[in-house]
């Protein structure tokens, strides 16, 4: 039988430092037991985890047994459901152990930390004391990720309010070694006369389910001179106007309404909005045309896309355009939806080189309208267009058809009814929608006469 603890000690500390961030903090705290060497080396790990699996058991089995899981009752329009939900009573033994692995950690560097748990403001101490040591250690990547959306499982309860993330404890440090901060159901308010020099090397920032005050927000990013990427999800900045002023800001995304923004950012060149009310692509499109740089563009619909509605500002830089159409917000069933209105977006986008539209609930689409000078929606420039989602109805087919037909430089029109996952861009399908989609995609262009039919693809 091999035995590991006459092989693996021999390895030097950095590999098994490499090693130790592949376990969880409960089988890295084991290691201690097969080596006088690995004893204390497991408390020199400088990239930190801490979430359900990692912390309390390894498996969901695991966590019902100990009763970390429990079945709930969740309400919901049919009524209520029995669903599995995090015990509330865990919060305080997932905060002690780590609060344990961080005071026996004799790492004099941390480089990441990330927490995934539905912490507040009950364990706001405790929080501030790991930070306050994050920050003593020369801490480059937080993700604090107390939004209940974070989470594998729902909670059994939710009485907890947020924490204050504590700006005040970087004051107390000339040190800038943090580049990377990512925020979820926390508090940001504007310590007194504070001067953001901590946050001077700062290239990534991540706001979610948070409530700031909106002057605080513009002089972070305003002072944040290495920001390159912001993200402001589902936040209340308690103003009805936000001004983001960035010099080095190059990719923004924006979780919800747009509503009175203000650009100031001439590197930007990668936005992805969230588009609520109808027509509100229009306001979108007026806002970014005043970006010089703007290549790339990402439009989350959660309503109709109106067929004539006239889009008078172009995006005159665009070579990218990813529409991911949901199903709007409070809707009944089936939806008045055309798909032709798409065609109007890619007329504002003389340049475009790539569009890609994603269908989540093809379903529930219907009273296509039938568009009968789609001549006016010629384009010169696009060479790739992909439709997802696409299960053989006829308004796509006719899409297709339609931009095979009058995108004069085109040369592959991808139609598949599998997606990609809004995130993480992963393929995935939906069996119950999707499972004789492709073969009527195929069935439909076999009985049309479609000129350009080498062009498409299907996958």
């Amino acid at each position: 039988m091999f035995d590991c603890t006459s092989q693996v000690p021999d390895l030097p500390d950095c590999v098994l430092s490499y090693i130790f961030t592949k376990l969880s903090m409960k089988d890295l705290l084991k290691t201690s037991i097969l080596s006088k060497r690995w004893r204390n080396l497991w408390t020199l790990r400088r990239d930190l985890y801490f979430d359900v699996f990692n912390v309390l058991e390894n498996t969901e089995e695991e966590l019902i047994q100990k009763g970390y899981l429990i079945d709930v009752p969740l309400p919901n329009i049919y009524g209520s459901t029995m669903e599995r939900a995090l015990n509330w009573d865990t919060s305080d033994l997932f905060v002690k152990r780590v609060d344990q692995f961080l005071k026996h950690s004799n790492a004099t560097t941390i480089d990441s930390f990330l927490v995934n748990f539905y912490l507040g403001s009950q364990q706001q101490s405790t929080i501030d004391e790991w930070i306050s040591f994050l920050i003593k250690r020369g801490i480059q990547r937080i993700d604090l990720l107390f939004s209940v959306t974070s989470l594998p499982f729902t909670l059994s309860t939710y009485l907890c309010r947020p924490c204050q993330f504590p700006l005040h404890l970087f004051s107390e440090t000339t040190a800038s070694t943090l580049k990377h901060l990512r925020l979820e159901y926390c508090l940001l308010f504007h310590p007194t006369n504070y001067d953001f020099t901590s946050f001077k090397n700062l290239s990534f920032l991540s706001l979610k389910t948070l409530r700031a005050d909106a002057s605080f927000i513009e002089s972070l990013l305003s002072n944040c001179k290495q920001l390159e990427e912001l993200h402001l999800i589902e936040c209340d900045f308690e103003s009805p106007i936000l001004k983001i002023v960035s010099s080095s800001l190059c990719h923004l995304k924006r979780g919800d309404r747009l509503g009175n923004m203000n650009f100031i950012t001439p590197m930007l060149n990668n936005v992805q909005l969230a588009v609520i009310y109808s027509g509100e692509h229009v306001d979108a499109f007026r806002l970014l045309a005043t970006l010089p740089k703007l290549e790339i563009l990402q439009l989350d619909f959660y309503s109709t896309v109106p067929t004539f509605v006239k889009i008078t500002q172009r995006l005159e830089h665009l070579k990218e355009l990813n529409l991911i159409l949901y199903r709007p917000f409070d809707t009944p069933q089936k939806l008045d939806f055309d798909l032709s209105g798409i065609l109007t977006i890619l007329q504002a986008c003389p340049l475009l080189q790539e569009l890609s539209v994603m269908l989540t609930y093809p379903e529930t689409m219907e009273n296509q309208q039938v568009a009968s000078d789609v001549e006016v929606f010629s384009h010169d420039e696009v060479k790739v267009i992909e439709l997802r989602g696409c299960v053989g109805n006829w308004y796509e087919i006719e899409f297709a058809m339609n931009v095979i037909k009058y995108a004069n430089k085109l040369e592959q029109i991808v139609l598949s009814p599998y997606w990609k996952d809004h995130e993480s861009l992963d393929w995935s399908s939906e069996l119950v929608w999707f499972q004789s989609g492709r073969q009527k995609i195929s069935e439909k262009f076999q009985s049309e006469d479609v000129v350009g039919r080498e062009k498409l693809l299907l996958i």
